[in-house]
């Protein structure tokens, strides 16, 4: 009460003028938080600690609109993605992260700019082992998993119909496919994909170098398979077709891919009418695998193999040293006399994939940290 007797002792028009400059003042601390970029976007924060920044960034309603992607799109070009999900309880799984990030951060030479697809635990366990690691710059933005599969639900359940025996089954997780359409989630220019069994023992800074000799036609960038998957899985259409190249071994043969590292072009994934054609028709999917007689069961390297048998200029091949895949069960199971073929790798290799949980090398650099 004391107050409101206070305040009338002004007049009307002191008491207005106090309110405009209220209101001007409000306007400028506004402005001020903007330029300074410490924004709260719906309901998302903005946290740092020393050198690493965490982001999240609220949902984006049309990713297709141009606008609204360079609206949002970070600055950096050096973006990477990798999907953390079902970590909680799983210290395999963990363990695979950190070695993961360890290894990118023992010879990264460039700034990074993480974008963790995960669950409420993958945000925890990526938080954790990306602040213990980072040595420079680093940003983070988490995507809710689920809201992000749940935006291209209609996509990924025809993908599941051909590259996946079971939606119950280990590959029919719709992770195992959401690469395939993350130009439609992901609002930016490009991005390098990765599995988290992966170790690197190079600057990835070259492996973002490889973006620039893609040719025009090139949308993604990919390594073959380093074993004879697709070489028995194509085994009908191999039988009445003896001189393909389906399924045949390097170099000159269409081996197959795998897709444990992947440089996907994101802004020519938008704009290719020949590949959108594909993801939006199951007609055509369902054409091109009665063509060479194929039923997948291993995601989104299954669609990207197929699609190369019609169009090879979609994919630049990434040489085998920037995805040497260490899997050997085809060796022991029925192709022991081929299998050097498909598995044979000449050249220094940059980044190991432990893939069905193959056990990784030790490299020089963690012998140094024993």
């Amino acid at each position: 009460m004391a107050i409101i007797r206070y305040f009338r002792l002004f007049s009307k028009k002191t008491i207005c003028g106090f309110c405009g400059l209220f209101a001007v003042l409000m306007i400028l601390i506004k402005l001020k938080d903007f330029t300074n970029k410490e924004i709260m976007i719906g309901n998302h924060d903005l946290l740092s600690r020393g050198t690493v920044t965490i982001e999240k960034i609220a949902k984006v309603k049309d990713v297709t609109n141009r606008s609204t992607l360079r609206e949002i799109t970070p600055s950096e070009n050096n973006n990477i993605v990798i999907i953390l999900k079902n970590s909680q309880g799983n210290p395999n799984l963990q363990k695979k992260f950190e070695t993961l990030i360890q290894s990118i951060y023992r010879k990264s030479s460039i700034s990074l700019y993480f974008h963790i697809i995960c669950d409420s635990d993958g945000k925890t366990v990526a938080n954790s082992t990306i602040r213990r690691y980072a040595s420079k710059e680093t940003k983070i933005m988490f995507h809710d998993v689920f809201d992000v599969t749940r935006k291209v639900k209609e996509q990924i359940t025809q993908m599941q119909t051909f590259f996946s025996p079971s939606s119950k089954g280990y590959y029919g997780d719709p992770l195992f496919f959401l690469s395939i359409v993350l130009h439609r989630v992901i609002p930016l220019d490009r991005v390098i994909m990765l599995d988290v069994d992966l170790k690197f023992d190079e600057d990835i800074k070259d492996l973002f170098e490889f973006f620039s000799e893609f040719s025009d036609g090139n949308i993604i960038g990919i390594a073959r398979e380093n074993q004879p998957v697709y070489r028995h899985l194509f085994h009908q259409y191999r039988g009445k077709n003896p001189s393909t190249r389906v399924g045949a071994p390097p170099p000159n043969g269409l081996t197959g891919f795998n897709s444990g590292v992947l440089l996907l072009n994101l802004e020519k994934m938008r704009q290719s009418n020949a590949y959108n054609s594909l993801i939006d028709s199951p007609q055509t999917l369902e054409r091109l695998t009665q063509k060479y007689l194929f039923k997948g069961h291993l995601g989104d390297q299954d669609f990207y193999t197929l699609v190369s048998l019609e169009d090879e200029s979609l994919f630049y091949i990434l040489p085998c040293g920037w995805n040497r895949q260490l899997c050997v069960w085809w060796r022991d199971n029925g192709y022991s006399q081929v299998f050097d073929q498909y598995y044979t790798c000449s050249e220094k290799i940059k980044i190991y994939h432990g893939n069905c949980n193959s056990k990784i090398p030790t490299l020089s650099w963690e012998s140094e940290t024993l």
